[in-house]
């Protein structure tokens, strides 16, 4: 068979792919529900990610719930003081957002940049804990350094995940897609910067090996 739709065709395959995003980000959503399973619907979210970005996808949930399952004890660990961060800086917004003056002026910049890193460290923290079977400070530190030992691309992580959400909100085709698929194909981007650093850190890390023999 040859045409379009033959299974080697660069459209079955950009379908495919479509389709495995649309799963993906239904899955996280569902296992997100619970709100304290959320850390670990994101370990299992970045893993299926780059499996699909890699080509190396197998059964979506298959993947998904393996991941998911083996993750959720460290995640529950990682993600209850990120919730606790999360809201202390929800209720901090509200509060100087009613506060007039230069000093709450400087209180709701604070607010912002720290809320930025709330979410870098978020996109850092999960896959380490996906890759890491150590304790939860470990991933915490791990996740600290990486965010400021790269920080032009820790600044790019931040950049896209504001024009996914800035455009969702403008955007009512990019909302629709958004909706389907937005967390999955996040994942996807973001995906290739970590693996990007992922890989140098691994690298670095034999290196010093190799000097310590």
């Amino acid at each position: 068979m040859t045409g379009a739709f033959h299974i080697e065709s660069r459209l079955f395959r950009i379908v495919d792919k479509a389709v495995s995003l649309v799963k993906l980000n239904i899955l996280w959503i569902l296992f997100s529900i619970p709100l304290v399973t959320g850390g670990a619907a994101l370990c299992a979210l970045h893993v299926t990610a780059v499996r699909i970005l890699k080509n190396e996808e197998g059964y979506i949930f298959r993947d998904f719930w393996n991941v998911f399952r083996d993750k959720l004890a460290l995640s529950l660990r990682l993600w209850v003081p990120l919730m606790a961060a999360a809201a202390a800086l929800f209720l901090d917004g509200m509060f100087w957002r009613n506060v007039e003056g230069n000093f709450a002026a400087g209180m709701r910049v604070m607010v912002w940049v720290l809320s930025g890193i709330w979410i870098v460290l978020v996109i850092y923290i999960f896959p380490l804990a996906a890759r890491m079977d150590t304790a939860a400070g470990v991933i915490y530190r791990s996740g600290i350094l990486l965010l400021f030992k790269y920080l032009p691309q820790s600044v790019y992580l931040l950049f896209i995940t504001g024009v996914f959400f800035a455009a969702g909100i403008l955007w009512t085709p990019v909302f629709c897609v958004g909706a389907l698929a937005g967390g999955a194909l996040a994942a996807v981007v973001h995906g290739k910067m970590l693996l990007w650093i992922f890989e140098k850190e691994e690298a670095l890390y034999k290196i010093v090996q190799l000097h310590k023999k």
